[in-house]
């Protein structure tokens, strides 16, 4: 693996998953287009929305499959192996999972309409309670939230402990503060970025910004398997881009 020959230079290891992400989808990409346009695999719009999308129509979509494709190749690659980054990952491939077949259920009947809200919901709510339960009785995550200049938040002050003979400590501790904030979190986020998929460019320009904030954070918090993590999401983001800018060649479902 690459994470043990630059060991010595972290944030080289940063730069590099951000570069290998970028090269892997844009490598990619123009085989995954080719395939979907002869298997018909497109955008389906409404036909009440803007009359400017209904151009829209019949383009290629889940772009996305390849972006995540390049960004488990680069992490298992790059990123230095820890149990945080296995847990974002897993997290972020069920979340993606999920997309995929609402997307699948949007080509397979020839509607814009994909799984139903509640149904995206239950899934979603689901992954945010694993991951969140895994992270505080597995990993020993304090359910607490640091915001600069202020003391912690103490999100675990609302504390349920059931028997539990696989956890580490032989009960699950259930902080419902803490899941709270953490449904705000991931759920708020996963939608915010389904919901900006809307124009072009529009997720994977905003999501790139956000990831390379979000490396930068890592990084300076000595996070670097979730700083390298970011680094590549975001360079996924930028290979994407290259298609996915105005008039898009692909979307990203």
């Amino acid at each position: 693996m690459l994470s043990s020959l630059f060991s010595a230079y972290p944030s080289f290891l940063v730069f590099l998953g951000f570069i290998v992400a970028t090269a892997l989808t844009m490598a990619l990409m123009p085989a995954w287009i080719r395939l979907l346009t002869r298997t018909h695999i497109g955008q389906q719009v409404r036909a009440d929305g803007p009359q400017s999308h209904l151009v829209k129509q019949g383009t290629p979509t889940m772009g996305g499959v390849i972006m995540l494709i390049a960004i488990v190749i680069t992490v298992l690659l790059v990123v230095p192996p820890s149990w945080s980054f296995v847990a974002a990952l897993l997290a972020t491939l069920c979340t993606a999972a999920l997309g995929l077949f609402d997307d699948a259920e949007k080509v397979i009947h020839e509607r814009s309409l994909g799984l139903t809200p509640k149904g995206k919901l239950i899934g979603q709510f689901a992954i945010a309670t694993l991951f969140t339960l895994y992270v505080v009785n597995w990993l020993g995550i304090a359910p607490t939230v640091q915001i600069p200049f202020l003391q912690p938040w103490n999100f675990g002050v609302l504390t349920t402990s059931i028997p539990c003979p696989i956890c580490p400590d032989g009960s699950l501790d259930i902080p419902w503060l803490y899941l709270v904030f953490c449904y705000l979190l991931i759920i708020g986020m996963s939608n915010a970025v389904n919901l900006t998929d809307g124009l072009d460019g529009l997720a994977a320009g905003t999501v790139m910004v956000v990831m390379i904030v979000m490396a930068a954070i890592a990084y300076r918090e000595n996070m670097l398997p979730m700083a390298v993590f970011a680094a590549t999401m975001a360079g996924a983001c930028v290979g994407f881009l290259w298609f996915n800018a105005y008039p898009a060649d692909i979307f990203m479902g």
